[in-house]
């Protein structure tokens, strides 16, 4: 990437994890505090990556609209936003404000795909670029909540979240790459040669339900952390200690591991670096189990992520055209939300019994290495000997 690429892309990514940073931050506590239903935080969260499942129309939406205008889509995302504000019904809020996760994710695997016009190769390095201060973003959204909250209420909150995520995507349709798409993009079909792709969504969903879970468990745990550190500490400064331990500390960590990541994903392949990925998570998981006070807090750090996803998104870069990508992307969106479904019905259960918890993100870490290696690197292989012999080597 040279000229504006440099800079600009790096920005799209920037202000996208910021407008949820703050949004997430501000959300919960918001139904917890103000409007007293803080139950309904676990439905708000259902209803966030059920919206999200539109994504799988994203293919759809660039072949006949193409791919800027899907952009514009997004530009919309900000008033669910704003009009939730006039809402004080906890329900009505949530399901108002979830509808800027259904805008965004039929547009965003747009943007993902015109970031990757024109490269060749090099996809880690092209994605890692792109996405290198996104945790920074996202731990200064998640800090700076309560600071844009004392300066203006609720309301103001909402509509600085609604202006940086339209802004988003109108920098998007601004600087990325014409493609002209329209009745060309070609639906992104699972052929029999690409069983490999399907398992490694599969496997994609299992290693998001283990996160996740790993998250809203390990965070309850923070907590309790946090308080055994830092005895008697004023609970507006706990809040803000909480804020810097759980987000914003390890978020410093990311455009490094986002570098790195890049780096050994188009050196060892990206299938390896998400194997290793999947399996950090659950050897995190288990190290911030077992251990307490810092040790606990330096584990939380552990920068795993900018793995995985860079791994996701160069792998499935490789494995389509530029005419299927944005159809491939989305389903990478698809399958996250769908593994991020998983914990809804289950996290009751899971909060209240640490040995389940265990199992369970053992169990599905395990399956999303046992798909990873018996469906998707079996099927590669395959799919490579198939074509060396119709090639005649």
């Amino acid at each position: 990437m040279v000229g504006r690429e440099r800079f600009l892309y790096p920005a799209i990514g920037f202000l996208n994890t910021l407008a949820w940073g703050i949004y997430y931050s501000f959300t919960r506590r918001y139904l917890t505090e103000d409007l007293a239903a803080g139950s309904v935080v676990v439905l708000l969260a259902g209803l966030e990556w059920g919206m999200s499942m539109a994504s799988l129309l994203s293919g759809l939406v660039e072949k006949y609209i193409g791919s800027r205008r899907q952009i514009l889509i997004g530009v919309s995302s900000g008033v669910p936003i704003i009009l939730s504000g006039f809402l004080r019904d906890p329900y009505a809020f949530s399901l108002t404000i979830s509808i800027s996760s259904l805008l965004w994710s039929i547009s965003w695997p747009a943007v993902l795909s015109m970031v990757f016009t024109g490269v060749a190769g090099w996809y880690g390095r092209a994605y890692s670029n792109f996405a290198i201060i996104t945790g920074v973003g996202f731990g200064i959204g998640a800090v700076s909540a309560g600071f844009i909250y004392g300066l203006g209420g609720p309301f103001l909150v909402l509509i600085v979240i609604a202006l940086i995520l339209s802004s988003v995507f109108l920098l998007s349709w601004l600087v990325l790459p014409y493609r002209s798409t329209v009745n060309s993009a070609k639906e992104f079909r699972l052929k029999p040669g690409d069983k490999s792709l399907l398992m490694f969504l599969v496997s994609l969903t299992l290693v998001v339900f283990a996160r996740e879970t790993f998250y809203a468990v390990g965070s309850i745990k923070l907590n309790r952390v946090v308080d055994s550190l830092y005895p008697g500490m004023d609970p507006g400064m706990k809040y803000l200690v909480y804020g810097l331990v759980y987000g914003l500390i390890g978020s410093l960590i990311t455009p490094f591991a986002r570098l790195l990541s890049g780096y050994l994903v188009d050196k060892y392949g990206a299938l390896n670096i998400y194997a290793a990925a999947v399996a950090s998570y659950l050897l995190t998981y288990w190290g911030f189990t077992l251990t307490n006070g810092l040790a606990a807090v330096i584990l939380w750090q552990t920068p795993v992520y900018p793995f995985l996803d860079t791994s996701v998104y160069a792998y499935v870069a490789g494995r389509t055209g530029e005419e299927g990508r944005t159809q491939g992307f989305g389903n990478i969106l698809f399958f996250t939300s769908l593994g991020g479904l998983m914990l809804i019905p289950l996290q009751p259960v899971l909060t209240s019994n640490p040995a389940g918890t265990g199992v369970a993100v053992t169990a599905s870490s395990l399956g999303s290495l046992l798909v990873l290696y018996l469906g998707v690197k079996r099927g590669e292989k395959s799919v490579r000997w198939v074509e060396r012999a119709r090639a005649g080597i």
